[in-house]
């Protein structure tokens, strides 16, 4: 992997990455639609395989790409990136001056990166990224002169990564360190008697917070018919415990820092909530007090 020129990194495909795209390229029902996916499967591990050189993680078997019937259906390319988002690799073959992105593949991107193709497909060079809220062209098209270097990439990945991403749970990505509840809960009765019963499209997750005593914080998202999802948050008492600690503080912090919710446990208290509301991109932190000891944790939507 060597600099050609500024911005535009040269990556070699390797001999299982071409045993991927010809795997998948026979799975489809035309000679068009096989090239199409080929392609598509090469620039996915081209982009893979330069962000694992940098200890990027990648998910490489959850993205559209890799899924038999999404990709016979939709042109897809797109790379998941676990705990941060998708990213849409996009081929460009020589002489192409700009990508057309499929309708469908342009929600749900943090970005689109430009793959240049060699005519013996040995090798590729990738041109750059071009951050999803810069695209402004409607139908979506894709100067390749709009692409820029990578560094808008790392920025969003370090930033992303301080933040829960409440918006890909729809998508069934979770953090590692939050688990669903009936995992958590299953030998505390308690705690497990006194769950509401979600709704059949919400997605809830458990997180063990350690301040003096320890306490587990359930965050329940449920999509609503417009880009606002209803939040539900509770705390319980954690290490078996009874009730919450006295004095506990549940606090909500908007994107500004600033107090906008909170509860505090009473005496005898075996959970307490706080309910409302988020449109998507939204930020919004949870402060959770104990003394002069507190966490947090930081939300987008």
């Amino acid at each position: 992997m060597t600099n050609t020129q500024p911005h535009i990194l040269s990556v070699s495909l390797p001999q299982n990455a071409h045993r991927w795209a010809e795997e998948f390229a026979s799975q489809q029902d035309n000679p068009q639609k096989g090239k199409q996916v080929y392609l598509n499967t090469l620039a996915v591990y081209a982009v893979h395989t330069y962000l694992k050189w940098l200890n990027v993680e990648t998910a490489l078997n959850q993205g559209d790409s890799w899924h038999r019937g999404l990709r016979a259906i939709f042109d897809v390319a797109d790379l998941v990136l676990p705990g941060v988002g998708k990213l849409e690799c996009r081929p460009v073959l020589p002489g192409e001056a700009a990508i057309v992105l499929p309708p469908s593949m342009t929600q749900d991107r943090i970005g689109y990166v430009g793959v240049q193709f060699s005519q013996q497909l040995d090798y590729v060079e990738l041109l750059g990224f071009l951050p999803a809220r810069e695209m402004t062209e409607s139908p979506a098209i894709l100067q390749i002169a709009q692409l820029q270097s990578f560094d808008p990439l790392f920025e969003i990945i370090h930033r992303r990564s301080l933040l829960i991403n409440l918006h890909q749970w729809v998508t069934g990505i979770f953090q590692p360190d939050w688990q669903p509840p009936e995992l958590v809960f299953a030998n505390n009765f308690r705690s497990r008697n006194t769950m509401t019963r979600p709704s059949t499209n919400s997605m809830s997750r458990v997180k063990l917070i350690n301040l003096k005593s320890q306490v587990l914080l359930l965050v329940e998202l449920t999509p609503t018919d417009s880009e606002v999802f209803d939040i539900r948050l509770r705390v319980y008492p954690g290490n078996d415990s009874i009730h919450l600690p006295l004095d506990l503080q549940l606090i909500i912090l908007d994107e500004a820092g600033n107090t906008s919710m909170e509860a505090q446990a009473r005496s005898a208290d075996d959970w307490m909530q706080i309910e409302f509301s988020c449109q998507h991109e939204e930020k919004f932190s949870v402060k959770i007090v104990l003394g002069e000891t507190s966490v947090i944790e930081e939300f987008v939507v």
